[in-house]
């Protein structure tokens, strides 16, 4: 019986000792000429979610050994100093890597169980990543659209090809052969989307682009739903600027307080199954970031309730935790002096729009903005808009002097002390910020006074919180 016993305990511990196995992926590696001290291996722990788990090995001896758990066929990247490089992982993977610092992707080369995906990988990157003939920009962008069509479907008839003449030589999982497809789609896909609109920002010398009938007609044809789409970093990208186009065409801007609840709308009518998901946490994680308060807890509640998902649930969390100011969020209250010493509350300009401005004396970009800021009082006097100008100079007296010699107009503050700038996040100046009638932020980077769009950008304000108030 004990000679059976032990057998049993044998056997158990043999296959706990596989799924262990078979639950990570091992990295070890000899760097030659480091550029560190240490190798970081970046992995994504939900396919679905924007969230980003790093696994660190200090080099010993030149050498590390890097662990990672791994369940699934995932996507990491390799990180070293300022280079990187992209890593196909999947459970039970046992990689030797080595590279040279000074010549980081052209040296890298790849053995064990897993190289063949890997090693195609470097390849690829060295040649379509690296090559700029093969790049959008700066120079392709130029093109009109017909050559333009003709360099992507070059460049991707170009990476098939090299594909299948790896996979003639080397065999590889048939996951990693459908990610390595999915990844030139979504290439060429996301390229041709975003074609238009970035031409237009790039040639600012001519005319915007007219896309000739059933340009957009690819977007129809793409299969979103197939399981190999979730590792591939370009179909994330897709449906990131996919979501972007559906919100330019129902004629929605980025200045919008909307913008964010109305394209999270506009996903979720759009798309079905993963691609929904990815689509909609990747518009949460920018209303977050930059989007109206009030709007984005809308958002995320409704995200909340209806998808179960706990790792995204404490994703936006943390990056709710972490936002401080934004746009809805109450503006910080003050009480400055003026040039002459009289104290001045934020609260004292309740029912007016405000432009407040942050700048110094000694500031040169402040001084050329200073006529404009000027010139645009002027154009607003007599409406129900307050401009507030803050100094943030050490030298008060030289504010004064300039205030009083310049007879610059408005209502000229001074900081007095450091905290006020810390609350509104500045870290430099000028900075420009909108203020609703109740003090909260509208935007926390009001146009410019430079800028030709700003007189329009205040008068839009203007109009819809007299709207609010008839109302």
């Amino acid at each position: 019986m004990k000679k059976v016993h032990l057998l049993l305990l044998l056997a158990f511990l043999s296959v706990a000792s596989n799924v262990s196995a078979q639950s990570k992926a091992i990295l070890k590696g000899k760097v030659t000429n480091s550029l560190a001290d240490e190798v970081i291996l970046v992995t994504r722990p939900s396919q679905l979610v924007p969230q980003e788990a790093e696994t660190k090995a200090t080099l010993t001896k030149d050498q590390f050994v890097l662990e990672a758990p791994v369940t699934a066929p995932t996507m990491s990247e390799l990180v070293h100093g300022n280079e990187s490089i992209p890593v196909y992982l999947e459970p039970g993977f046992a990689l030797t890597v080595a590279f040279d610092g000074d010549n980081f992707i052209k040296s890298i080369k790849f053995e064990g169980k897993g190289a063949n995906e890997n090693n195609y990988l470097a390849a690829y990157t060295l040649r379509f990543d690296e090559e700029e003939d093969y790049q959008v920009l700066p120079d392709n962008i130029r093109f009109r659209e017909k050559e333009f069509l003709a360099f992507l479907d070059s460049r991707k008839k170009d990476q098939l090809k090299n594909l299948e003449k790896y996979l003639s030589k080397y065999p590889v999982s048939e996951k990693f052969k459908a990610y390595a497809q999915a990844e030139i789609d979504f290439n060429y896909a996301n390229d041709r989307l975003t074609y238009i609109d970035l031409r237009e920002r790039i040639v600012m010398s001519e005319k915007r682009l007219i896309p000739s009938a059933g340009y957009y007609s690819f977007l129809n044809e793409l299969d979103l739903q197939r399981p190999a789409n979730l590792l591939s970093s370009s179909y994330t990208t897709f449906l990131c600027n996919y979501t972007s186009y559906l919100a330019k065409q129902a004629g929605l801007k980025e200045t919008d307080a909307t913008y964010y609840k109305a394209s999270y709308n506009l996903a979720k009518q759009k798309f079905t199954g993963n691609a929904q998901t990815i689509a909609l946490l990747q518009v949460l994680k920018q209303s977050l970031q930059k989007g109206h308060v009030k709007y984005s807890q809308e958002i995320v509640q409704d995200f909340n309730n209806n998808y179960k998902l706990p790792e995204a649930t404490a994703f936006l969390a943390t990056l709710s935790n972490n936002r401080e100011l934004a746009a809805g969020s109450a503006a910080p209250a003050f009480k400055l002096a003026d040039v002459n010493g009289k104290e001045t509350n934020l609260s004292d300009f309740k029912g007016k729009l405000i432009y407040l401005s942050f700048w110094r004396t000694d500031c040169g970009l402040c001084l050329v903005e200073q006529p404009h800021l000027q010139e645009l009082i002027g154009k607003f006097a007599g409406k129900n808009v307050a401009f507030i100008n803050i100094s943030l100079d050490d030298d008060v007296a030289a504010w004064q002097n300039m205030v009083k010699k310049k007879q610059l107009q408005g209502i000229n503050l001074h900081q007095g002390t450091a905290e006020l700038a810390k609350q509104f996040g500045l870290k430099d100046a000028p900075a420009y910020f909108l203020i609703d009638g109740n003090g909260d932020i509208i935007s926390i980077k009001a146009r410019r006074p430079t800028d030709r769009e700003t007189p329009n950008e205040i008068t839009r304000y203007l109009n819809s919180s007299d709207q609010a108030s008839a109302r």
